[in-house]
């Protein structure tokens, strides 16, 4: 029988062997991905690629609020330039009239010498005639240079007004040609991202069957269901595999096997204000037309600045669907939002508008429909259809509004 010091020390090799086992076992799958980590890097790539389509479809917003503002100032410059076109006729007009004063007094003598000349020699009642007369001449030629001066300042005016406008124009264009460039930036790089994903996806897939020995079918079609919860989630919503032990794996087995993952389930998105619950569709025809037009245009595709007949942007739906109602709004989110009336979140109904922004009117980059329910209908982004999803898919919105 060994003493308890030879069983301390046979003990502490036997320790000792078994941890240098583990550290080599464990430095030997260093390099291996777990099943976690590989679906974690497709979630995560796929999230990118949403990510960067969902900021050019902001931008392209950015491109409907910049044609919508160039609109109004080629309208405005229209009106400026005609105004200014007569205004200067009348000033020019006003100007030839003066000359010719100018030129008949230098003709006829400053009315001071006009007046020495009748008192050197004049009749009293001659003089008293010619004085009124000479009075008169002043008092028009004062009167008109006034008039004169007054056209100046219209033409000044009118000329500024022009000028803003011009600014206003240029401002608009740079503004688009700006918002156009990060489109093909964002669509570059979220196409970029899904080549690399193709390329990589059915290594994955064949990596993934082995480490949770499944048919490469199941895995592929487990993963299919976590991407479209991905696609539906929205910006900003984390996805990501939870591990689960294996099953028939003996917890008293001192070697460390690594946990084999089971489905990967999304992470549950962050309690958020939820609407009051519906009160049902307002008291207005309107609102079921512009419903009723949205939900015709299901499945058809996401288009930049799409206001159909068949492809669509987020505003250009909601625009159309409203005007099938009879309301007139602009092809442009933040607009729509100031064209109808403000309605807290909390307080949606059946035809309220949901705008999602960055903390302010101007930032609105998304606009979608709400149905009731907690139901919305949306065009959501480059690559996926017209399409009724629930609120909780997405990330609350933060402002709505109420038209008809």
């Amino acid at each position: 029988m060994l003493s308890r010091v030879s069983l301390r020390a046979a003990l502490g090799v036997a320790f000792a062997s078994l941890v240098a086992s583990t550290l080599s076992m464990s430095a030997a799958n260093a390099d291996r991905p777990t099943a976690v980590e590989l679906q974690t890097k497709l979630i995560q790539t796929r999230q990118q690629i949403n990510a960067l389509y969902m900021q050019a479809a902001a931008a392209n917003e950015r491109v409907n609020g910049a044609t919508y503002e160039l609109g109004l100032a080629e309208a405005a410059m229209k009106k400026h330039r005609a105004v200014l076109k007569r205004v200067d006729q009348e000033y020019r007009s006003q100007r030839e009239v003066v000359a010719e004063m100018t030129v008949e007094q230098q003709l006829n003598g400053s009315t001071s010498q006009a007046m020495m000349s009748l008192l050197d020699g004049g009749q009293p009642a001659t003089i008293l005639q010619e004085a009124t007369s000479l009075k008169a001449v002043d008092e028009a030629m004062t009167a008109e240079l006034d008039r004169l001066d007054a056209s100046k300042t219209v033409v000044d005016s009118a000329s500024s007004a022009v000028e803003k406008v011009v600014k206003d124009r240029r401002h608009a264009v740079s503004e688009r040609k700006t918002a156009r460039a990060q489109i093909n930036a964002a669509i570059s790089q979220a196409e970029a991202l899904e080549q690399q994903l193709a390329g990589e996806r059915s290594g994955i897939v064949q990596q993934l069957a082995r480490l949770q020995d499944k048919p490469v079918a199941q895995v592929e079609r487990e993963l299919q269901q976590i991407e479209e919860q991905v696609d539906a989630s929205g910006p900003g919503v984390p996805v990501v595999p939870t591990p689960e032990p294996s099953p028939g794996v003996d917890p008293s087995d001192p070697r460390p096997t690594p946990p084999a993952p089971t489905t990967p389930k999304p992470t549950p998105t962050p309690t958020q204000p939820t609407p009051d619950p519906d009160p049902g569709p307002a008291p207005s025809s309107k609102v079921e037309k512009a419903i009723a037009f949205a939900e015709a245009q299901l499945g058809e595709p996401y288009a930049w600045g799409g206001a159909g007949p068949s492809k669509w942007d987020c505003s250009g739906l909601t625009m159309r669907a409203w005007e099938a109602a009879g309301v007139s709004l602009s092809h442009y989110a933040p607009t729509q939002f100031k064209q109808t009336t403000k309605v807290s979140v909390s307080k949606i109904r059946r035809g309220d508008l949901l705008y999602w922004s960055n903390g302010s009117v101007n930032s609105i980059y998304h606009v979608a429909l709400y149905l009731g329910n907690g139901k919305m209908i949306h065009a959501p982004r480059p690559g996926r259809s017209v399409e009724i999803v629930p609120l909780s898919y997405w990330i609350q919105p933060d402002m709505a509004s109420r038209a008809g």
